[in-house]
């Protein structure tokens, strides 16, 4: 079998060619536990070779059921915008932080949700260097007075609330944003690169490469 790469065509990870692409894509389906485990080996490898400190993994359910990969796609730019806005509400730095996007259908309904592995910046400094509005709950005023509060609690309180603002096409309930701090990191990239196993998408569509900073 000849082989061949297998690029995006718009080029966003071009110089970033996944090395499990270089076989045939027909031959995706016999092989799915091998181009699963390649993939989270290609993709833990990045994080240690980028030196990415992804410290929160984030799950957004949406109220309308959207099956479009393309459509899903245009809408993690807006989200992604709407997370870095939260961090960075004026300029943008070189330096911000890094957010990995995978989208993974719903069992019965094969609508699309959103997995997020993010990493944060200090909880003090974002806090004050800008002049800031942020959505917190009564009793986590009073623990950040009684000083008995956690900053990576208040990021992921007032974040949850943000993208709760701004992203109107998630669904209303407490689950539809799940916010947690990511543990082992490997563990997470192994859950959501299930899809491959699943045969949910063709290829590698469950990775967001273009929204994604890989």
């Amino acid at each position: 079998m000849k082989s061949i790469a297998v690029t995006n065509d718009s080029n966003v990870y071009r110089d970033n060619l996944l090395s499990l692409c270089q076989d045939d894509l027909s031959d995706f389906n016999s092989n799915k536990e091998r181009n699963r485990k390649v993939t989270e080996d290609w993709l833990i490898r990045k994080i240690k070779t980028n030196n990415l400190q992804f410290k929160f993994f984030l799950t957004l359910s949406f109220f309308k059921g959207n099956q479009s990969i393309i459509a899903q796609n245009l809408d993690n730019k807006h989200i992604k915008k709407v997370i870095l806005d939260f961090f960075y509400p004026h300029k943008k730095p070189q330096d911000r932080i890094k957010l990995w996007m995978f989208q993974e259908r719903h069992k019965e309904s094969q609508n699309l949700h959103l997995h997020i592995l993010m990493e944060s910046i200090d909880g003090l400094t974002w806090l004050m260097k800008n002049n800031r509005k942020i959505i917190l709950q009564k009793k986590t005023l009073f623990a950040m007075v009684a000083d008995d509060y956690i900053m990576d609690d208040v990021i992921i309180e007032s974040l949850t609330n943000h993208i709760k603002n701004y992203v109107r096409k998630l669904g209303h309930g407490k689950q539809s944003t799940k916010f947690k701090r990511i543990g082992d990191f490997s563990t997470r990239v192994h859950y959501v690169n299930k899809s491959i196993e699943n045969l949910d998408f063709d290829g590698w569509d469950h990775i967001d490469f273009e929204n994604s900073d890989l």
